[in-house]
Order: C-alpha cells, then sequence, then structure tokens
C-alpha cells in the first residue's frame, strides 16, 4: 500500500507525541542509571530513592513479551546502544559491589535489597542479558556476557538451574553464531571466579558512609562452588555437540575467527583446572574428547589456537601440582600423556609447531619465532614422559610387591620398553629446540631447560620436577642407559638453575615461601637426589661445587633466622634435615672447600 503524502503526514503528526514520549523517558532512565553508577562507586544506593533504583528495571517487566511465533522480544532490543550500556553497566557494578562487599563481611541494605530482587527473578533479568548475545553490537554483547557472569557469582546459592540450562541451550544457537561463544564465554568467567581475599591495593576507604544502612553477612555466603557446579552440570550434556562442533571446524580447516575457539578452549582448561576445586565426578565427562585435539594440532592451526590447546594439555598434565604427588594416577591424564609422546615420536608433532607463523617443519616465516609457543610445547613434553614414566613406576612397584617373580620381571621389561620410546622423545625434542634456538649443540637438555624457562618461575620449576622425577623413575633399573642419565643430570639442571639466580639465596627463600610455585617439592627432591647421588653430584659440578654448597648454606642460614623469629609460614623442618646432610657431605668430600654461610 501507498500513502499519500497527507496521510504520510498525519501519521507522522499522531506519532510524534509517543516519540517525544520515549525521548523523554529514555532520557529520565539514563538519568536514573547516571544516579545509580555514581552511588555504586560510593559503595552505597541508600542516598538514592528507592523508585529511582527501581525504575530502570520496571520498564523490562513491562515491555517483555512473546510474539506470535512465541519467541521472547526484549525491550532492551529496541534501545539505544548508549542506553543499553548504560544499563547493563549499571547492573554490573551493583553485582560487583554485592561480591566485594560479601567478602569483606558487610553489604549495603539498598544493594542486597536490589540483588535480591533481581535474583527472585523478578524483572527476567537473565533473559534479558542472554537475549543480548544476538545483539549486533560487539561491545553490547561483552558488556552483557560479563554482566551476567557477574550476576551469577553475586547470586550465588540462590540460582535457577533453569537459567543455566537456557544458557547452555543458547550456545548451541544456529540462527547466530555469536550466541555460542557468549554463553561459552560467561560459564568460563563462572569457573574461573576465585574465592580470594580482597586486594590490597583495594583495602583503603572499604567502609561504607555513614548514612549506609549496611548488613553483616556469614562467611559461608562466600563460596562459589555451588554456582560452579550447577554450571559444569548444565553444560555437560551439550558438551558433545559443542566439541563436535570445534573439532569439525578445525579439523577441515574451516576456522575463520579463532577467538569462538579461544574462548571454547579457556572454558575446557578453567573446567578442569585444579584451581576450579570441582570434584573429580564433576569433571570427569570434560576428559572424553581430549584425545581428538592431538590429532588435530597440525600446521594448519593458527598459533593462538596451538597455544590455547597446549595450555589445556598442561592443565591436564598438572604434574608440579598434583600428579607428582599423588600415589596413583587417574587414566586420563595418563592416556593423553601416551598418546602425546606417541605423537612427537611416530607422528613428529613437534615439526608442526608453527614457530614462525607458517606451516611446514616449524613455521617457513621469518623472524625471531613464536618463543612461548615453542615453551608451552617443551613444557606439555616433559609432563607427558614424566607422566608415562611415573605410571609405569607405580605400576612396577604394584607388581614388586607380589609373590610372582615374573610379574616384576615383566614391569621392568615395561620400563626398559618406556626408556626406549622417552629417549626417542628426548632426542626429537632436543633436536627440535637446537634447530630454532641458539643453544650449543652439545648443551645436554638438563642445561637448557633451566636456560629456557628462565623468565617463567613457574614453568622453569614445574619442568625441573619432570627431569628429576624421570631421571629416578628410569634410573633405579639396573640396566638404564647412562647416556640417557646424562641428558637428564638433575645436578646439571640444579648448578644451570641457580646460575640463572646469581646464587642468590633471597631467590630461592621467595620461591620457597611463595604459594604459586611448587619449589618446596623440587627442593625436596632434589636434596634428597644429592644426598643418594652425592659422588655423582660432586663430578658434575666439580667447579661450581663451592657456589652450590655456598647458596644452599646461605638459604640454610636464612630459613634458621626465620623461624627464630616465628616468620616461616609452614613446616620446613624436611627441608632444614636434608640440607643440613648435604652440607656434612660436602665437608666430608673436601673441607678444604670455602664456605659462604
Amino acid at each position: 500500500m501507498v500513502l499519500t503524502k497527507e496521510e504520510a503526514a498525519r501519521i507522522a503528526a499522531t506519532d510524534e507525541p509517543a516519540k517525544k514520549k520515549t525521548k523523554v523517558s529514555e532520557e529520565e532512565d539514563n538519568t536514573d542509571l547516571e544516579a545509580i553508577q555514581n552511588a555504586l562507586f560510593s559503595q552505597c544506593l541508600c542516598v538514592v530513592p528507592e523508585s529511582v533504583v527501581r525504575r530502570p528495571f520496571l520498564g523490562l517487566k513491562i515491555l517483555h513479551h512473546e510474539d506470535a511465533q512465541g519467541h521472547c522480544a526484549s525491550a532492551i532490543a529496541n534501545w539505544s546502544r548508549n542506553r543499553t550500556l548504560m544499563f547493563v553497566s549499571a547492573v554490573q557494578l551493583l553485582c560487583e559491589e554485592s561480591i566485594k562487599q560479601n567478602a569483606r563481611g558487610f553489604v549495603c541494605r539498598r544493594i542486597t535489597d536490589t540483588c535480591d530482587a533481581l535474583v527472585r527473578n523478578r524483572y527476567e533479568l537473565v533473559n534479558h542479558l542472554i537475549e543480548l548475545s544476538a545483539h549486533s553490537d560487539r561491545f553490547v554483547r561483552y558488556t552483557a556476557g560479563k554482566t551476567l557472569a557477574s550476576f551469577f557469582i553475586a547470586a550465588r546459592n540462590h540460582i535457577d538451574p533453569r537459567w543455566l540450562e537456557r544458557l547452555a541451550d543458547n550456545a548451541l544457537s544456529t540462527s547466530h553464531p555469536q550466541k555460542m561463544s557468549f554463553s561459552l564465554d560467561v560459564m568460563k568467567r563462572i569457573a574461573e571466579w576465585r574465592d580470594s581475599e580482597e586486594h590490597p591495593l583495594d583495602e583503603s576507604d572499604h567502609f561504607p558512609p555513614s548514612s549506609c544502612h549496611f548488613l553483616n553477612v556469614r562467611e559461608s555466603e562466600l563460596d562459589s562452588y555451588q554456582i560452579k557446579c550447577l554450571t559444569v552440570k548444565a553444560l555437560e550434556t551439550k558438551w558433545p555437540s559443542i566439541v563436535e562442533k570445534f573439532e569439525r571446524q578445525l579439523a577441515t580447516n574451516l576456522c575463520r575467527d579463532d577467538s569462538g575457539v579461544v574462548i571454547f578452549l579457556g572454558l575446557w582448561e578453567a573446567i578442569i583446572s585444579v584451581k576450579a576445586n570441582l570434584s573429580i565426578v564433576d569433571t570427569k565427562p570434560f576428559y572424553v574428547h581430549l584425545p581428538n585435539f592431538v590429532a588435530i594440532l597440525n600446521s594448519r592451526i593458527s598459533p593462538i589456537v596451538w597455544k590455547h590447546t597446549l595450555d589445556l594439555f598442561n592443565e591436564v598434565l598438572c604434574y608440579g601440582s598434583t600428579l607428582a604427588l599423588q600415589e596413583s594416577l587417574a587414566e586420563e591424564p595418563c592416556s593423553l600423556a601416551h598418546l602425546i609422546v606417541r605423537s612427537v615420536k611416530d607422528w613428529k608433532l613437534l615439526e608442526s609447531i608453527p614457530f614462525r607463523g607458517g606451516s611446514g617443519k616449524f613455521g617457513g616465516g621469518s623472524g625471531d619465532g613464536d618463543k612461548p609457543l615453542l615453551k608451552k610445547a617443551v613444557l606439555m613434553v616433559l609432563k607427558a614422559v614424566a607422566v608415562t614414566v611415573k605410571e609405569t613406576r607405580c605400576e612396577s612397584s604394584s607388581d614388586s610387591s607380589s609373590s610372582f617373580s615374573s610379574e616384576g620381571e615383566d614391569a621392568d621389561d615395561d620400563m626398559a620398553v618406556i626408556e626406549r620410546s622417552i629417549r626417542e622423545v628426548l632426542r626429537q625434542l632436543d633436536s627440535c629446540i637446537k634447530t630454532l634456538l641458539p643453544y650449543h649443540p652439545e648443551a645436554p637438555l638438563a642445561q637448557w631447560v633451566a636456560q629456557l624457562f628462565s623468565d617463567q618461575d613457574d614453568s622453569l620449576i614445574e619442568a625441573m620436577i619432570c627431569c628429576l622425577d624421570v631421571t629416578i623413575g628410569l634410573f633405579q633399573r639396573e640396566n638404564a642407559s647412562q647416556d640417557l642419565k646424562k641428558v637428564l643430570s638433575p645436578s646439571l639442571t640444579l648448578a644451570q638453575f641457580l646460575r640463572t639466580v646469581s646464587y642468590g639465596e633471597d631467590v630461592l627463600l621467595d620461591l620457597l615461601i611463595s604459594n604459586e610455585t611448587c619449589f618446596l617439592l623440587y627442593l625436596l627432591k632434589v636434596l634428597k637426589y644429592l644426598k643418594k647421588n652425592w659422588p655423582e653430584f660432586v663430578t658434575a659440578c666439580k667447579n661450581e661445587l663451592s657456589d652450590i654448597m655456598g647458596v644452599l648454606s646461605r638459604l640454610h642460614a636464612a630459613i634458621d633466622r626465620l623461624i627464630n623469629r616465628s616468620l616461616f609460614p609452614y613446616n620446613i623442618t624436611p627441608v632444614l634435615k636434608l640440607l643440613e646432610k648435604c652440607e656434612r657431605l660436602y665437608d666430608g668430600s673436601d673441607s678444604a672447600m670455602p664456605h659462604n654461610r
């Protein structure tokens, strides 16, 4: 139907009051949102009238409706970009301030009441935020996702599981590809959440204004474990379909944008991570598809996807923080380790690393190359080797306790087979590193490992533990290869490590006190090794023996001083006893050597 000029003018004149009313209403809402945000910056909403706090949310409830097909049409979809961002940001500030105040032990009553109204779904906030996953503006989508995650954390133990089910269903949407990334990113933020203490820089001025009516809260309200469990449970049944989609994209090289893959891999890593504090039962279904992604790693995959896949595998093979401490290992990390060892040995996995960005052997581009990517790959291989050896060693110990001597002999034969595989894997790793980085051709792996990771304390120490445990596991056999023992020499690794930190006992003391690395585990293991293999240590480190023992002696003295002042944070007695034993061995081996304690 074609309108005449007169009819069009009449309709426009009729709509003009409505447009003006909408514009005035939006300006009022924006003013309300500014008042809410400014008050939240002061950590209290008591100064804002309740009607002003509620008004931006009332519009959501009134205008939210279903279309003829039964699909929900959100009022937010019709808002301007500026108003949408203001509203979503105000909700994010509200939730984050609630989280902070809960951590401190008190909350503003008005903030609590507002959050309770949102949790009771009075305004259908969750539905509105999920619908923004289809918004055309990526900044709106990003802010909405961040806000939704903050809302779930703030709500904690009062979450309706149906919200998470809808979020998980949204991840399988085919109408808008960005919906999957939105949902997975929200779940990733929840899984990564840490119930930690307040940062020291945030401690000042943390009490509410004198006009605030605040409430004390119980410590039990601070735990985010339940929301993490609910999130993982909602995702569990959808996970095979999600994995299959990304696996197909990567395997067929159909992925044009890596951002969605990165979010997916980040979520996977967050769920499996020991830091998430989830139970084995909750995370077990998420290990099933890991082997498929080892096969996907090839020269066609982009460096960014390589890095995040390696991060995922390194998290599964969490050797220093978990696996090295366990009496027996779970099947899942062992299976992944076996596959990685085989992929390196038989399928030349290391040759596919896009070190210089191109395809083919180590990438065909120019420049210095992607050293962070290379380090992730090296750490993964060392962890896979350590897990394989530890698993075989555990089985050997079990068999040797059997009354049947043939079982013990079979286990020893198994270790010999493992040793041959490990020798080839480490040979290929050594060749790869010396092809790509300027290390001396004769430098053993034991030495360049400490050099390669010298700027990453956590990776360095975990790599040293892997090499040490592989040595201990392989060379308890009488017929073990002495050449491989030199390649992995823990004495040379310790010497290079101490050389890297300039023989500074303060650095060692900081690493011992910090909970960010597994240095305590390494120091205990390496001191035990030195005690049992003292002649080898003296021979390997003859020119540096006085420097090495000097820093260990000074470390001993520094620990003693802290203990005398009751400042050492845990029982360090086992380390002290080993240090004393090594010092006595040193005094007996060469009393003429100068001591620097």
